[in-house]
């Protein structure tokens, strides 16, 4: 590994991760003023949405974005006008699946609402929350651009600017609109306001590089290279994104409801359900702020690296990053064992969100290091291997839930978190190592695949 690539990896991972702590924080905050406005069971109800949210998310805008960062990142397409292209081609394919979910998110919010999340509550938030889908794949495919070019400084800045913007509207509308007793949907505008300014922020900020920085004049080819090389990127990682977000989407679908089969009370599983999803886990994926971004900067760089068949470089980079999610893991579970319900008690005035952090305190570093190398593994080209892997995970959890949750409560939920990141995360350990330690070197045909 080159100094300059190690450098430019220490230096994004630093960037995102002062952003994403800063975030984090806002967001903590965020969470605290929502349940305090409207109480753990509105916030079950808008956190309900989030999986709806990240399924359209996944099929407008993740692959895309994943696979114009890749793109941008390989040595054969160094040339601004090429990068220039690949943009192009993901924003206007992006925009128009966003624009599509938008509508048909509009106009069935309520068949979604009953039907899927078996809460009619759900479909204002849902109609809110369709605004934001074209922001989003606008902000997703800029996004994917910087970190291929490995500039994180403006997409820290979108992440700060996204959590001010979402905490404001939520905070201007509360004192100055909210009449009578204030509603999960509240929140959601929080969220349509804060990814339309970081939408704006991301625009402004590649128009204002393009004018310091002039494209050479030469057209893009409807049918050229870079159309191809992006949609056969990114056509399998949406496909793979999609089916594995609509599979965590059922998990978090389900969880409420075989929670309500075992407190056999509606509200109370709402607020369970509120209290893990909007005050637990935010506490337990904190420190993933900082593997999250360490793993945002690998993929470019390991893509990178495996095009031109380093795999000593390889090996170096994925022995550093495990140590470093491992310290990270191993500390936040020493803190949540010590003063975990001491912390839900004091972010949320909540001992049950105290119980929860100190049970879920083990699952921390097999979540870090999971997201790691997952990482490692798409940037190698093995998004289908990583699928696999992520699918068996997801389907352990989804049967610890049927089959232990209305039986023991939300106890089965962590049993199986457990083992399925346990099982995860070793087997991508293994492929990892095998694929790293080959004699021969990988061909590229491999990377994009």
């Amino acid at each position: 590994m080159t100094s300059s690539v190690k450098n430019s990896i220490i230096k994004g991972t630093f960037i995102l991760t002062v952003a994403g702590i800063l975030s984090r924080f806002l967001g903590f905050y965020n969470r605290i003023f929502l349940t305090n406005l409207f109480g753990a069971r509105e916030l079950g109800i808008y956190q309900m949405i989030f999986p709806v949210y990240m399924v359209i998310f996944s099929f407008c805008c993740q692959g895309i974005q994943t696979a114009l960062t890749r793109q941008v990142a390989r040595p054969d397409f160094q040339s601004e006008h090429s990068r220039s292209c690949l943009l192009r081609y993901a924003l206007t394919l992006s925009v128009i699946l966003s624009l599509l979910c938008s509508l048909l998110m509009f106009f069935f919010a309520d068949w979604v609402s009953y039907q899927l999340l078996h809460s009619i509550e759900c479909a204002d938030c849902l109609r809110i929350l369709s605004l934001a889908f074209p922001f989003v794949s606008v902000k997703g495919c800029i996004t994917g651009y910087y970190i291929g070019l490995q500039k994180s400084g403006v997409t820290a800045w979108s992440q700060l600017i996204e959590q001010v913007a979402k905490i404001g509207g939520v905070y201007l509308l509360a004192t100055f609109v909210l009449t009578g007793e204030p509603k999960a949907y509240f929140g959601v505008y929080g969220v349509v306001i804060g990814e339309m300014v970081s939408c704006l922020w991301m625009v402004f900020s590649y128009l204002h590089s393009r004018i310091r920085e002039p494209i050479p004049p030469s057209g893009c080819q409807p049918r050229s290279l870079y159309g191809r090389e992006l949609l056969r990127d990114s056509l399998p990682l949406t496909a793979n994104r999609l089916s594995l977000t609509a599979l965590q989407s059922l998990e978090a679908i389900l969880i409420p409801h075989m929670l309500n089969l075992y407190f056999q009370n509606g509200d109370a599983s709402l607020a369970l359900y509120g209290t893990l999803t909007g005050m637990v886990l935010p506490c337990i994926m904190f420190p993933t702020t900082i593997t999250i971004s360490l793993s945002t900067m690998l993929l470019p760089a390991i893509s990178a690296e495996y095009s031109s068949e380093n795999l000593s470089s390889i090996r170096r980079m994925i022995k550093k990053s495990i140590w470093f999610c491992l310290l990270i893991g191993f500390a936040s579970t020493a803190y949540l064992l010590l003063f975990g319900k001491w912390t839900g008690q004091f972010l949320f005035g909540s001992e049950t969100a105290g119980e929860l952090l100190f049970q879920f305190a083990l699952l921390c570093p097999f979540i870090y290091l999971s997201s790691c190398l997952a990482s490692i593994i798409n940037g190698m080209g093995k998004a289908a291997l990583n699928l696999l892997f992520s699918i068996l995970g997801i389907g352990i959890r989804i049967g610890f839930i049927l089959w232990l949750v209305p039986n023991i409560g939300l106890k089965g939920y962590m049993w199986g978190m457990m083992l399925s990141y346990l099982i995860q995360t070793g087997l991508l350990a293994f492929h990892i190592s095998r694929s790293v330690s080959q004699d021969s070197s990988p061909s590229k045909e491999s990377v994009t695949a």
